[in-house]
């Protein structure tokens, strides 16, 4: 999408950190934006920071809430219209390690990071595909969905591994539509979003959700940076916005660890040979077909 100016954007998460980063950026480029987060101080706070502007709407929203979602996808279509760019950034992470993790844990994680990127693909996308603009989605993941990481963060990690993998896949099969998809895989940013878990786990609880347990992770990059990144990239149609260089080594050592271990003699039979080769070509012309949507627009 090489014009974003007019265009619509809808950010979870949008209120602090990464999402008001990206709110931050689409709005500099004439972007029309709705935000949406779990607490309306959030919300009120984020709109004093972006500023009075009647290309910026707030919605209230509990990412993990089907029904919830479903009404804030035609919130934005009311208030602005065919939405263009779509953002699944809220992401939370548990308390316990991995290994004693509970059902309550597991369930709590996945039902933000992936049941809400998921929440936010069934509701929006119909409307998307349908109006033949073209757009662009981008779902963020993280550094652990990229190596593995250990302890507390292992749940976290599961679900951004589930978020790189969908949108690896989903960048092929929305280009028919002319719409790009892009993984944002950040290290540490000047966030709350580490720590808004608590509030969500408040918000599911019955807990008071005006209580503040949000900390700002300082030594970050910081989050206006990575939201113009992910501008950029939605502009290239990039598939992978990787804002910190400092993990290469671990990414190139992971991915040669497991090149190694694929053995260099085997046999095939002729039927899978010629399935797999099949297999290879569909997903080759697909991923030709998704590379070319930005140089058709430059």
């Amino acid at each position: 999408m090489r014009e974003l100016a007019g265009r619509t954007a809808f950010i979870t998460g949008g209120a602090s950190g990464i999402g008001l980063g990206m709110a931050r950026a689409f709005l500099a480029r004439g972007m029309k934006v709705v935000i949406g987060d779990l607490l309306q101080a959030h919300l009120d706070e984020a709109r004093g920071l972006l500023g009075s502007s009647n290309r910026l709407h707030s919605i209230r929203l509990d990412v993990s809430d089907r029904a919830a979602m479903h009404d804030a996808a035609r919130e934005t279509a009311d208030v602005f219209g065919n939405v263009h760019v779509l953002c699944n950034n809220v992401g939370v992470s548990q308390r316990n390690s991995l290994d004693e993790a509970s059902y309550a844990d597991w369930d709590y994680v996945l039902s933000v990071n992936l049941g809400g990127t998921i929440a936010g693909l069934v509701e929006f996308l119909p409307a998307m595909k349908a109006h033949g603009e073209g757009g662009h989605v981008v779902n963020t993941s993280s550094m652990a969905g990229m190596i593995p990481v250990p302890g507390f963060a292992g749940i976290y990690a599961t679900s951004k591994f589930a978020v790189r993998g969908l949108s690896d896949a989903l960048r092929l099969a929305l280009a028919p539509y002319g719409i790009g998809v892009s993984v944002l895989c950040p290290g540490l940013v000047r966030t709350r979003a580490m720590t808004a878990g608590d509030l969500y786990r408040g918000a599911h609880e019955r807990a008071d959700p005006a209580i503040e347990l949000r900390d700002t992770l300082d030594g970050g990059m910081d989050p206006a940076e990575v939201g113009e990144l992910v501008a950029g990239a939605i502009e290239d149609n990039r598939p992978y916005i990787f804002p910190h260089g400092e993990f290469v080594g671990e990414v190139k050592a992971y991915f040669e660890e497991m090149l190694a271990a694929f053995p260099t003699e085997f046999t095939m039979d002729e039927r899978r040979r010629l399935g797999e080769e099949r297999r290879a070509r569909m997903t080759a012309e697909a991923r030709a077909l998704a590379d070319a949507l930005g140089k058709e627009q430059a």
